[in-house]
């Protein structure tokens, strides 16, 4: 029981609920065509940061990599870049899947929230 709870609250599995919760809500702003409350956007991007670090964080302790000096700064500043090279460089090939997966998610959790938006509006009439 433990290990199954330890890995349901895992930050991989974390991560990957978080972007498609979120994800699917932005897309119900979008297809409603409204914008998102400035505390949803502020919590948003803070939980992200967060997971994203604590995640990267876990996953370079069980592989034995070292980090920079000033990892919070680094993530800060040049995440969208950093996740996807420590992928490649700790995974080879596979690091690409992953990749993709995350864009799968991002990308199929809007679209699914913007037509599902869309629709209600259109039963709403």
């Amino acid at each position: 029981m433990a290990i199954v709870l330890s890995r349901v609250l895992s930050p991989t599995v974390l991560l990957y609920s978080f972007v498609v919760i979120t994800q699917f809500t932005n897309g119900l702003y979008l297809g409603q065509q409204i914008e998102a409350p400035g505390l949803y956007r502020l919590l948003n991007w803070a939980a992200q940061f967060w997971i994203m670090a604590w995640w990267l964080r876990t996953d370079s302790q069980k592989r034995g990599i070292g980090w920079v000096y000033d990892m919070g700064l680094f993530l800060y500043i040049a995440w969208p870049l950093v996740m996807p090279y420590y992928l490649v460089k700790t995974r080879g090939a596979k690091g690409f899947l992953v990749i993709l997966g995350f864009i799968g998610a991002c990308v199929g959790a809007t679209v699914v929230g913007i037509m599902l938006s869309v629709a209600v509006a259109v039963l709403r009439g």
